[in-house]
């Protein structure tokens, strides 16, 4: 079996997994809607884990092996004031804009059809006429702006990773071929992809039902909780309502416009006319 094909039967299971899943009522009262959301989300999780794949066979490039080995052979009279940050690109470097042009071109598509995917179950719920010409047009500005953030983000904590992941090689003494395996190994991580596919979803989801309800006169929102989950979070405010552009307090005290309130949040929002 070849890498795609792995990857779209990878795909396939997932989507079944996440349906099985608990999610927020309101998620679930469109099986077709939740259906492509949840084969989306999967596609997406696929689509992050190519990038972060690819990502780990050429992060390497990114770091100065030259005074990584200097530093290692200063040890042990050094070994406590390792200078990692001296050894990767600085956080404006060229590198990091191309990385971040690559997971945008790797996302975009599937962040763009979840946005849409919230649009079309808004219209079948709350039966709204949406004067627009293509939904894949009037959600575009909005998912194209949340993912320069989401982008941004993970960049960030790629260098965070890999400024670890050095660390912990200058600590231990590694050679440059240990030191590139660890650091691959920390770049291709599944998990992180998951936990990527699952947050996003939730986020375009709610951007693209948000967009419609602002579009179409809602003047209230609801916060819809995932039962018995998100207990610190998400849970108490089962039922707060807030005016549409105002945000939701989240019971640890943060704010947040819509969903998802965390990682791997699965609560909702519901719009009043």
């Amino acid at each position: 079996m070849d890498r795609q094909t792995r990857i779209e039967a990878l795909a396939t299971v997932r989507a079944g997994i996440r349906a099985s899943e608990e999610w927020a009522p309101g998620y679930k009262s469109d099986r077709a809607a939740f259906r492509a959301l949840v084969q989306a989300e999967a596609d997406l999780q696929g689509d992050a884990e190519e990038y972060l794949y690819s990502l780990s066979h050429r992060v390497d490039r990114y770091v100065d092996w030259a005074g990584y080995e200097r530093q290692v052979a200063a040890q042990p009279k050094v070994q406590a004031a390792t200078h990692e940050d001296d050894l990767i690109p600085g956080g404006k470097d060229a590198v990091w804009k191309g990385e971040a042009l690559d997971l945008t071109r790797a996302i975009i598509e599937a962040i763009s059809l979840i946005a849409t995917i919230g649009v079309d179950a808004a219209l079948k719920r709350y039966k709204m006429p949406l004067h627009i010409d293509s939904i894949q047009d009037f959600v575009a500005l909005a998912a194209q702006e949340h993912i320069a953030g989401l982008v941004s983000g993970v960049t960030d904590t790629t260098r965070n990773k890999i400024r670890l992941s050095i660390k912990q090689s200058l600590t231990r003494g590694e050679t440059t071929s240990e030191a590139i395996e660890r650091l691959r190994s920390i770049i291709n991580n599944p998990v992180r992809a998951e936990m990527i596919a699952q947050t996003e979803s939730v986020n375009a989801y709610a951007i693209g039902q948000h967009q419609y309800a602002t579009e179409t006169g809602a003047k209230r929102k609801t916060w819809e909780s995932l039962p018995g989950a998100c207990e610190k979070r998400c849970g108490p405010i089962n039922g707060q309502k807030r005016k549409i552009d105002e945000t939701f307090r989240l019971a640890d005290g943060t704010e947040v416009l819509l969903p998802a309130g965390h990682v791997r949040c699965r609560c909702g929002v519901y719009y009043e006319y």
